[in-house]
């Protein structure tokens, strides 16, 4: 066999090889793929099966699933409460009907019809008693957990920072008597032209009118 059939046959061999290894590529991805198809089908099985178990038995669950059911129960609960919260800074509220968003000013639901909740109130919060940090009696930093004060031994008392501080009552101070102001003589004016008049002037000396008084 000479240099170039030698040549053409490795080519050719080569060429098959390659070929057989992508169909065997291909041939493996496509299982793969149905592998990955049926695992999910497997998942989505039972978690079907989870939720309709969890909808029969959530009411009174055996004692080996009584933590798990309480458990969802609360994820649950928490859940909701954060699509709330994410609706109501949206300004939006969930439809008790039909579930769908709707704005929170809406009577009824656009979807259904169902009338939508009257919002909430929401109440200010309690504030709570908070621990003081000095003793009120001799002035002693308190730690986080002390019941008594480490320096006089005085019982600590929670602080209410809702209550109003107590104001001491003020004494009565007896007042001093008014003091008269003695009454200042007026100097008579002239009602023509109201210039100032002596208090023994008979006529204004600016207009000649009679003083008040003067007959």
């Amino acid at each position: 066999m000479g240099f170039f059939d030698e040549l053409v046959d490795s080519i050719s061999k080569t060429a098959h090889e390659v070929s057989g290894g992508a169909k065997n590529m291909a041939e493996k991805n496509r299982i793969q793929k149905q592998i990955a198809s049926i695992e999910k089908e497997l998942r989505d099985r039972f978690q079907a099966i989870g939720m309709k178990y969890f909808a029969e038995i959530c009411e009174e669950p055996a004692p080996e699933y009584t933590e798990l059911v309480s458990s969802v129960t609360a994820l649950q609960e928490t859940l909701r409460i954060k699509k709330a919260e994410l609706n109501a800074l949206s300004g939006m509220v969930a439809c008790p009907g039909c579930g769908k968003l709707c704005p929170k000013e809406a009577k009824f639901c656009a979807a259904c019809g169902t009338a939508m909740p009257v919002p909430e109130i929401v109440e200010a919060e309690v504030q709570k008693p908070v621990m003081p940090t000095n003793c009120a009696q001799c002035g002693a930093a308190l730690s986080e957990s002390a019941l008594f004060c480490a320096g006089c031994g005085a019982k600590i008392e929670y602080v209410d920072p809702a209550a109003a501080p107590a104001v001491p009552p003020v004494p009565d101070v007896p007042q001093a008597p008014a003091e008269e102001t003695p009454a200042v003589p007026q100097t008579p004016v002239c009602s023509c032209c109201g210039s100032a008049l002596s208090d023994k002037a008979l006529f204004c000396a600016e207009c000649g009118t009679k003083a008040p008084g003067v007959e």
